[in-house]
């Protein structure tokens, strides 16, 4: 669902740098490098991610004034993948490795029964079947929207998935080369602005594993000993 039409589904990242050293010229300009190059239609490449426009999908950002709301920037990020139905892919394997098998039998000595290929010619194969299949097969498109606040250099993604998310976490790295966390209920009580703009540093390590408290019981009571949750952050240790 678009960032704009109400109820949504999202992850909050924290970029652990100084809004100084990610200006927004910067920010654009290293998308522009990682834009998404888009799967032909009778191309066999499986997949395929990169920066976009966030409500067209074009591998242009146009107009970066017009993705200005306020403090924050919006971008997209689409990945495209085409698959493959296991059923058709195992069916048309099966009729070429018969057909094949057989036309060498008629060509030796055992006419009439089906020789067994060997692996380097099943693995040939294969790799032929399945690029054919890509060829004629449409991508499914995925559009996310990627929301960057500049004034504090928290990012939205808008989607749940992890599939979806480690791809944003790989081009995320691969683009901007700049170390981030996860903003879960360990981290969610760190102040980034106060410790990122005084040039302070501390290990997060002890928190990006935390998960939410538990308050149910199996039998669905509440019980003080079922909750765990994070201690309090002392503030000496920044």
């Amino acid at each position: 669902m678009s960032i704009g039409a109400g109820a949504l589904a999202l992850r909050r990242f924290q970029v652990l740098e100084s809004t100084r050293a990610t200006p927004l010229e910067w920010i654009v300009e290293k998308l522009k490098s990682n834009m998404i190059s888009v799967i032909g239609m009778d191309e066999d490449k499986e997949k395929s991610l990169g920066w976009c426009h966030p409500f067209t999908g074009d591998g242009d950002l146009g107009d970066v004034e017009s993705l200005i709301y306020g403090d924050s920037f919006l971008f997209g990020l689409r990945i495209d993948v085409k698959r493959v139905p296991g059923t058709l892919f195992r069916l048309q394997m099966k009729a070429a490795l018969e057909s094949m098998g057989q036309k060498m039998s008629e060509e030796g000595e055992e006419r009439g029964k089906a020789k067994r290929l060997s692996k380097k010619m099943r693995e040939a194969t294969r790799d032929r079947i399945k690029s054919e299949l890509l060829r004629r097969t449409l991508p499914n498109i995925r559009l996310l929207e990627v929301v960057w606040h500049l004034d504090s250099n928290e990012v939205w993604v808008t989607t749940t998935s992890s599939s979806a998310l480690g791809d944003f976490e790989k081009l995320f790295n691969e683009t901007f080369g700049i170390p981030f966390v996860h903003v879960n209920p360990g981290t969610a009580a760190v102040d980034f602005a106060r410790i990122l703009e005084g040039g302070q540093t501390t290990s997060l390590e002890p928190l990006l594993a935390l998960v939410p408290a538990s308050f149910v019981s199996h039998d669905n009571h509440i019980r003080s000993d079922t909750v765990s949750l994070p201690k309090p952050i002392n503030e000496d240790m920044f």
